[in-house]
């Protein structure tokens, strides 16, 4: 299962960047249909990577982008939730193209009450 090792290098980058004092509530990826994560795997595998660390409790939202898809006879782009789907015009062999991106796209901290006092 490859969730568990991108969890374990997400975490450590979440953990890099977080700021000192805060408690991570959220972490957001964008993940390439080229992935082929799969969702719960990857929550679960969160959830056990973060269990005893400061990202404990925190939440794993997942921005799953769709395949895109190009037909090689009319030359038609389109975005599918599926890799395999037939054109509207007729051809049942479209390209399966995507990204392979998997992006930290946000962190969503609560800063520490001490912390927001002395500012």
């Amino acid at each position: 299962m490859h969730e568990f090792s991108i969890a374990e290098a997400l975490a450590a980058q979440v953990l890099r960047h977080a700021p000192v004092g805060g408690r991570v509530r959220e972490v957001e990826i964008r993940v390439g249909a080229l992935r082929g994560l799969e969702p719960e795997a990857m929550k679960m595998s969160w959830d056990a990577v973060t269990h005893d660390t400061p990202l404990a409790g925190s939440v794993l939202r997942l921005d799953l982008r769709p395949w895109s898809l190009v037909c090689p006879a009319c030359g038609r782009t389109w975005e599918s939730p599926v890799p395999f789907e037939t054109c509207r015009c007729g051809e049942t062999s479209p390209r399966p193209t995507a990204g392979d991106e998997l992006n930290l796209m946000s962190i969503t901290v609560d800063e520490d009450e001490t912390t927001a006092e002395e500012a």
